[in-house]
């Protein structure tokens, strides 16, 4: 088998990071998009694992510039065997329905987090289906779940729920597309991480970004495909 090639959004720092770094470990060439948030990570990153390594700024959000990101990834390679769409963004707002509420942020993550996937898989879909893994990777959370969301108070943040529910619907239909291309598809609540969706990093959170990264990988790359598609990190069915 040929080399294996893998394309991360969000890579910045926390899961994107996490998982860049773990898929470099495995021995992939990655691809890492990257918003400009924080550099530090893949400059470490970059020293270690030299060309391996490729950095492209890219904003999931902006047409133009996903399209630049697919232009590069094309120039250096041939074709894509792992897609992970891991980019996303939580917005500030948490009112709940009686209060003023800002539906222009709303919009702003819902073109994050809903159709930001999609640009980035219409995108390289030509060459993840040349790809020798062909795996779609999309990261949801529990707030897109009709079951598992108990959101109340001032914690409902309708913007992010629904655009991770949003995402979940978008999967499905990819899905449906993309196997018969012999793409497996996958969607993940990745739990409770000490990531930085808040802006800063959550230190009350129970997960290692690290831990849920390889986890992650184990259930897309170490296991049969379970049949289903949304599911924890370990590979568990989730709750629609």
């Amino acid at each position: 088998m040929s080399e294996l090639i893998a394309y991360v959004t969000g890579a910045d720092r926390g899961l994107g990071l996490a998982l860049t770094e773990a898929l470099l470990n495995r021995g992939f060439r990655v691809f890492a998009g990257e918003y400009g948030l924080d550099a530090s990570g893949l400059d470490t990153l970059a020293e270690t694992y030299g060309e391996r390594l490729h950095r492209i700024s890219l904003d999931v959000s902006c047409d133009r510039s996903v399209l630049r990101a697919a232009d590069k990834l094309r120039e250096n390679c041939q074709q894509l065997d792992l897609l992970i769409n891991n980019a996303a963004i939580l917005g500030d707002f948490t009112g709940g329905i009686s209060d003023p509420l800002d539906f222009a942020l709303m919009q702003e993550v819902y073109n994050v987090n809903s159709l930001g996937p999609l640009r980035v898989a219409q995108s390289v879909f030509g060459h993840l289906k040349r790809g020798n893994l062909k795996k779609l990777v999309n990261i949801s959370s529990e707030a897109g779940s009709m079951e598992q969301s108990r959101r109340t108070n001032r914690k409902m943040r309708y913007g992010y729920c629904m655009s991770k529910a949003a995402l979940n619907v978008q999967t499905v239909i990819l899905a449906n597309h993309a196997s018969e291309h012999g793409i497996e598809s996958y969607l993940f609540d990745p739990g409770w991480m000490r990531s930085f969706m808040h802006g800063t990093q959550n230190l009350k959170a129970t997960q290692s970004t690290d831990e849920t990264a390889e986890k992650i990988l184990a259930t897309v790359l170490d296991r049969p495909h379970p049949g289903y598609l949304y599911m924890t990190r370990d590979g568990q069915r989730y709750d629609w």
